[in-house]
C-alpha cells in the first residue's frame, strides 16, 4: 500500500470520526436531524399507561415494536421523536381503540397515565336476587341488601354477593321506602346492622335492623316519639351508635341526638343545626346562623370551619352536607345550589352550581364532581401538575347532553366518570386533549336507571330487567388482574 493512499484512509476515517462522533453524541442526548429544515432537534417523546396493560400502540399508523419501548412501571414510552403532531392509537383484543391527535414537542414527554379501553362485549353476570326495587352495597363490597313489594308487603332481603343466596331478613304492613333517589339505607362499618329509611304511618321513621339478628329490629320513633326525624347516620367509630337529626320544639331548627343501641338511650349533643355529615373523626354541621362548625363525635369542641357566612338565600333541613375533611365541604340546598369550601392556597366559599343532584369527592380529595339532570362537571380543588395540568379552583364541564343524565359516579382512577343516559352505561374520560373520548359500556331494558361502582372491589352493579324480571346485574371493571396491576 502506497503512502499517498495510506494518508487518504488516515484522512478519511478522520473525517468520518469527527462527522460522526458529534452525531452519536447529540443522538445519545436525544437530539435527531431534521432533514427539511436541515438542522439537529432535540426530540420528544410519549409516555403512556394504560387499562389494560398490554396493548398494541400505532403511531401515524404504524405499530410500534415492543423492543423500541421503555416499560417502567407498567407505562409505555415512545423516545426520540422530532417535534410535531401524531396520530396516537392504543389498540387491545376485544376492546374498543383509544386515539386521539397528539402534539410532541422538543425536550419534553407527552403523558397519557389513565388510558382506558372500553370492552366492547363485557361478561354481565347476575344476583340471583328475585324482584329487586332498590338496593344497597355494604361498605366493603360482600354484601348486598335490597327491598321488595309484594301484594303491599314492603320486604327486606339480604344476599352475599359470594354464595348468591338471598334471605328475607324483614316485612312489614304500610311502610313505604322514600322515592327520593338520594335515600339510602345505611351499613355500620363492621357491615353487621343497617338503618333503613321508611315512610311509617305518613311519616318518615327509621328502621335499625341486625342482619343475622333481624327479629331484634325496632324504628327509631320507639326511642324519640312524636319528633320529626331526619338523616341517620351511623358512628365511623362506635359499632353500636347511631347520629339522628330530630326537629325542635319551634320547628326551625334540628337538634342533633347520639343514640346508643346498647342502653337504647338517645342523647342531644347539638341543637340549632340545620343538617350535618360525619368523617372519620369529627361531625360537621351547619347551623342557622349559615356558617359551617366542626366538632368531635361527642358533639364538643365546636371549630368554626368557615369564617363567614354562605351567602345562602334560604335554607331549611332538606339541605345537604358533604364533608371531606376540615379544608374541603360541599352544600348543597334544597333548590339544588351547590356551594363549595376550599382551603387549599386560598381560602375560598363560594356558589358553584345550580339545580345539582349530587356530588362525589375523589379519593384524595383533589376533585369534586358534581351533576345535574344534563350537565357533568368536575372542580379541581387542589392544583395538579401531571398532565394534563389543572389550576387550583379550576371548574371543567365534562359533558354536556339533550337526554337526561343518571348516575355519575367515580371511576376509580378519578380520571374517569360512569354516567347512564337512556338505559347506556358510558364512561367518559377527564382529559380534554383533541377531545374526550366517551365509550358506551353496557345497554340496559330500563328507561330509569339505578346504578353504582364499588370502587373498592371495581365492580359495576345495576338493576335491569330481562324477560319480564327486574334483578341485579354486575359487570366488573376493570376486568382484568395480574401480578403487576391491571
Amino acid at each position: 500500500m502506497s503512502k499517498i493512499y495510506r494518508r487518504f484512509l488516515f484522512w478519511g476515517f478522520l473525517l468520518l470520526f469527527l462527522i460522526a462522533a458529534p452525531t452519536a453524541i447529540l443522538y445519545s442526548y436525544g437530539y435527531r436531524f431534521d432533514r427539511y429544515r436541515g438542522i439537529f432537534v432535540h426530540s420528544g417523546s410519549v409516555t403512556v399507561k394504560s387499562t389494560p396493560t398490554q396493548v398494541d400502540i400505532f403511531l401515524n399508523g404504524k405499530i410500534q415494536k415492543k423492543k423500541n419501548l421503555n416499560i417502567i412501571n407498567n407505562s409505555l414510552t415512545i423516545n426520540g421523536l422530532r417535534p410535531g403532531t401524531y396520530s396516537l392509537r392504543l389498540s387491545a383484543d376485544g376492546r374498543w381503540d383509544w386515539e386521539k391527535t397528539i402534539a410532541v414537542h422538543s425536550g419534553i414527554s407527552t403523558e397519557f397515565w389513565n388510558v382506558f379501553l372500553a370492552q366492547k362485549n363485557p361478561k354481565v353476570e347476575k344476583l340471583e336476587t328475585g324482584r329487586v326495587e332498590r338496593y344497597f352495597l355494604s361498605p366493603f363490597g360482600k354484601k348486598v341488601v335490597f327491598t321488595q313489594v309484594t301484594d303491599n308487603q314492603f320486604e327486606l332481603w339480604t344476599v352475599d354477593i359470594e354464595e348468591g343466596e338471598p334471605a328475607q331478613i324483614f316485612s312489614g304492613d304500610n311502610l313505604i321506602f322514600p322515592e327520593d333517589d338520594l335515600e339510602n339505607i345505611e351499613w355500620n362499618f363492621e357491615e353487621e346492622l343497617i338503618i333503613v329509611p321508611l315512610i311509617k304511618d305518613g311519616r318518615k321513621d327509621y328502621l335499625i335492623l341486625e342482619i343475622d339478628n333481624p327479629d331484634g329490629a325496632f324504628f327509631a320513633s320507639e326511642i324519640l316519639p312524636s319528633k320529626k326525624l331526619n338523616r341517620a347516620r351511623w358512628s365511623p367509630k362506635e359499632k353500636e351508635v347511631f347520629y339522628l337529626l330530630a326537629e325542635q320544639e319551634s320547628g326551625n331548627r334540628n337538634e342533633l341526638y347520639k343514640v346508643d343501641l346498647r342502653s337504647r338511650l338517645a342523647k342531644v349533643i347539638l341543637d340549632d343545626v340545620v343538617t350535618y355529615d360525619l368523617s372519620s373523626n369529627s361531625i360537621y354541621i351547619l347551623r342557622g346562623n349559615k356558617i359551617i362548625y366542626e366538632t368531635d363525635l361527642n358533639g364538643e369542641g365546636n371549630i368554626q370551619t368557615v369564617f363567614s357566612p354562605l351567602t345562602l338565600s334560604e335554607i331549611d333541613t332538606n339541605s345537604r352536607l358533604i364533608v371531606y375533611d376540615a379544608d374541603r365541604q360541599a352544600l348543597i340546598t334544597q333548590d339544588g345550589e351547590l356551594f363549595i369550601h376550599n382551603r387549599g392556597k386560598e381560602d375560598t366559599i363560594k356558589k358553584l352550581s345550580d339545580n345539582v343532584n349530587s356530588v362525589q369527592f375523589s379519593d384524595d380529595g383533589k376533585k369534586l364532581l358534581f351533576w345535574n339532570d344534563y350537565e357533568i362537571s368536575v372542580v379541581f380543588l387542589r392544583e395538579w401538575k401531571v398532565q394534563p395540568q389543572r389550576e387550583e379552583n379550576e371548574v371543567q364541564q365534562i359533558i354536556r347532553l339533550s337526554s337526561p343524565i343518571e348516575n355519575a359516579l367515580w371511576y376509580e382512577d378519578y380520571e374517569h366518570i360512569f354516567f347512564a343516559t337512556q338505559g347506556i352505561i358510558k364512561l367518559i374520560e377527564l382529559d380534554p386533549r383533541d377531545g374526550r373520548l366517551c365509550f358506551d359500556v353496557y345497554r340496559t331494558n330500563l328507561d330509569h336507571f339505578r346504578g353504582s361502582y364499588d370502587l373498592l372491589n371495581g365492580v359495576y352493579y345495576f338493576i335491569d330487567e330481562v324477560n319480564g324480571q327486574r334483578n341485579l346485574f354486575y359487570l366488573k371493571i376493570p376486568e382484568e388482574k395480574g401480578f403487576f396491576g391491571r
